[in-house]
């Protein structure tokens, strides 16, 4: 169980995307056409093997989970599991720089040996601070280095629902472990076309000191394709002595079944006494369903303008590949 973190990131990489990473750009568009002229083949043709690997894959996710909680509760599981797997691999690139991220999550749920307990085992963020985040939270200089340098996170989550309380207790499977603890209260309403949350959140890391984060949210729907949206998140962390501070404004839009659009405006400040500016962004994000609703391609131009570069903009790209692995995605 105690895998290092490199070789468990790799074999993900390996089990889950089977794709060539010698040049990252040419793989994401090679491997979007292949997927895009897969789609148009007969039913009656034997399924490509990137059909059967997300079949295996998907089987053995709701296998393990029955398997588990058939063997946790005692109890044979008559429920469909639930339980998934999401990854998302991709480059950026500004100017002649390039760079590559791989990032996962899974959860494995456990219906019959206790309605309010999870185990969660997930990626983790390199910063507890997401609104310092420029761009994607594991990018390194490629994506099988991403992979090797994934933080890996497994966790037992005690669910409240009616207070909206998680509770997770948990190891970041590091050298040396670090253990942690979080504390999170979710708020959440629907009124008409309005909606809101409000998160607030407290953190442990035997590593990384505590800290606490904050964020709240409104939304508008005006019609069933198209959502306009704000929030606001502080995150203070105490062994840096630090606040940061982020506003999002973004506007959805759904063009039909297949294709959809997301742009997005954003502040972020930083401070110990006085929060002063760091840099504001830009982006446009168009997401495409490549199979049913399992593959997804992501194109995202985004300007970036640094306060410390006297605000001159800075132009990226980031080509992604989302693929969600589970019982759900069978079809």
């Amino acid at each position: 169980m105690f895998v290092s973190k490199g070789r468990f990131a790799m074999l993900c990489l390996a089990a889950f995307c089977s794709l060539p990473v010698s040049s990252a750009e040419e793989e994401v568009s090679n491997t979007v056409a292949q997927f895009e002229n897969s789609e148009q083949v007969g039913k009656n043709t034997e399924p490509s093997w990137w059909l059967s690997s997300h079949e295996t894959v998907s089987k053995t996710i709701g296998s393990w989970s029955t398997n588990i909680d058939s063997f946790l509760s005692g109890t044979e599981s008559s429920q469909p599991s639930d339980s998934y797997l999401d990854v998302r691999f991709g480059t950026v690139l500004s100017g002649s720089d390039r760079s590559g991220f791989f990032d996962f999550r899974t959860r494995l749920k456990l219906p019959n040996t206790q309605d309010r307990l999870r185990l969660i085992i997930e990626s983790e963020p390199d910063s507890l601070a997401p609104e310092s985040l420029r761009g994607e939270s594991s990018q390194q200089n490629g994506i099988v280095n991403s992979a090797l340098k994934s933080n890996i996170s497994a966790a037992v989550r005690y669910i409240q629902e009616d207070i909206g309380l998680d509770l997770d207790a948990g190891i970041k499977v590091d050298f040396p472990l670090d253990p942690f603890l979080r504390l999170r209260l979710k708020q959440s309403d629907v009124t008409g076309s309005w909606n809101w949350w409000q998160n607030q959140e407290a953190f442990a890391y035997y590593s990384k000191g505590i800290g606490a984060r904050y964020g709240l949210g409104l939304g508008y729907a005006t019609s069933p394709t198209l959502n306009f949206g704000t929030d606001f998140g502080v995150t203070w962390l105490d062994k840096e002595g630090l606040f940061y501070v982020r506003e999002n404004f973004i506007i959805q839009h759904s063009l039909n079944e297949k294709n959809r659009m997301a742009y997005q405006l954003s502040f972020l400040q930083s401070g110990e006494q006085s929060i002063e500016p760091d840099s504001f962004l830009y982006n446009i994000q168009y997401e495409r369903l490549l199979y049913k609703d399992w593959l997804i391609g992501q194109v995202t131009p985004q300007f970036t303008h640094e306060a410390e570069d006297d605000y001159d903009g800075t132009f990226s790209l980031t080509l992604s590949l989302a693929i969600l692995l589970g019982p759900q995605y069978l079809h």
